[in-house]
């Protein structure tokens, strides 16, 4: 795989004019709940509003002078289609996003907004894909994946690298899951720096891919479904390169979390940390909230909070539907 600490520390040099080094928040109610140390990795905070800015800023800025002039195309859920366009924007190229009929037009509004070139409606993240590669091939775009593409992983990686850097005692990480480049990246990085570590994924329990193809020892087709956390939807493609096999030989364990448990995190977040957070970015929260007895937490746990990009009317329909958090 050949896919290193190395490669997370030259993206973090690299990306750090574009992206931010975000907050490690102490979460004072949930360390008061489960009765040890807990920090939220707040990469809402990204100026596009998700992590996927630190991964979508690397690739861009790895490409050759020429393929940056033709352009780059992608697929998305949402959060890395803006980060694509956001950071395209700023560096002055041309960008196509193909997303799917699941985007939310709070994201499909954002991505346009930013000058990229939208292409949208497929029925779901297979057929966007394969959209988005015959683009590549008929303009001479360059493909940019997200989330299995070496330079995306390792973008992703420095939320890992910053964690560590800022509380090196740390010794559970509780990471979304989508197609896995997050917690890949993050996996890579946070191995090499403490070895023992315990890598926690949550993932929504309709249709959830890795967690299908992890159970199965192999990649098989998962389908799609609506769900709360919106950026996390999409089958594992076949000739996945990287992500599952990261997922398999460095992540402790996967859990899945129900539409209940993510709309709690969400209140929980806007209620108790003033937080804005997606479904996506808090199915963390949501885990350690409803805290199943089985599940093994260290002395000392990080949570990565991973984007915001929410329906505000939704979110406060959840947060009163949700007072009890």
């Amino acid at each position: 795989m050949n896919l290193g600490i190395r490669d997370v520390r030259e993206a973090a040099d690299r990306i750090a004019g574009l992206a931010r080094r975000t907050p490690l928040k102490p979460s004072t109610a949930l360390t008061r709940r489960l009765g040890r140390p807990v920090h939220l990795k707040l990469e809402s905070m990204q100026s596009t509003g998700a992590f996927k800015l630190r991964g979508a800023a690397n690739a861009l800025l790895s490409l050759a002078p020429d393929a940056r002039s033709r352009g780059v195309v992608t697929v998305s859920s949402g959060n890395h289609g803006r980060a694509v366009a956001w950071v395209a924007s700023r560096l002055g190229i041309p960008a196509v996003v193909c997303l799917t009929r699941l985007v939310s037009e709070v994201k499909r509004s954002a991505i346009r907004e930013l000058g990229a070139e939208v292409l949208d409606e497929p029925d779901d993240q297979e057929q966007a894909t394969a959209l988005a590669r015959r683009l590549s091939q008929e303009r001479g775009l360059s493909y940019v994946d997200p989330f299995d593409q070496r330079e995306v992983i390792a973008g992703q990686g420095t939320t890992g690298l910053e964690i560590l850097e800022e509380r090196p005692e740390v010794d559970t990480l509780v990471v979304p899951v989508g197609g896995g480049g997050l917690i890949g990246g993050i996996a890579v990085a946070a191995r090499a720096l403490k070895p023992g570590i315990r890598i926690v994924g949550v993932t929504n329990d309709r249709h959830p891919a890795m967690y299908e193809c992890l159970r199965a020892g192999r990649i098989v087709p998962v389908g799609e479904a609506p769900t709360l956390a919106d950026a996390l939807p999409g089958a594992i493609p076949a000739d996945n390169a990287y992500t599952f096999a990261l997922c398999r030989d460095l992540v402790t364990e996967l859990r899945l979390v129900t539409e209940r448990t993510i709309a709690r995190g969400m209140a929980f977040a806007l209620r108790r940390e003033r937080l804005v957070l997606e479904g996506a970015g808090a199915v963390g929260l949501g885990l350690l909230l409803d805290a199943p007895r089985d599940l093994e937490l260290g002395r000392d746990v990080a949570v990565v909070c991973s984007g915001d990009n929410v329906d505000v009317e939704r979110l406060l329909e959840l947060a009163r539907d949700h007072r009890d958090v």
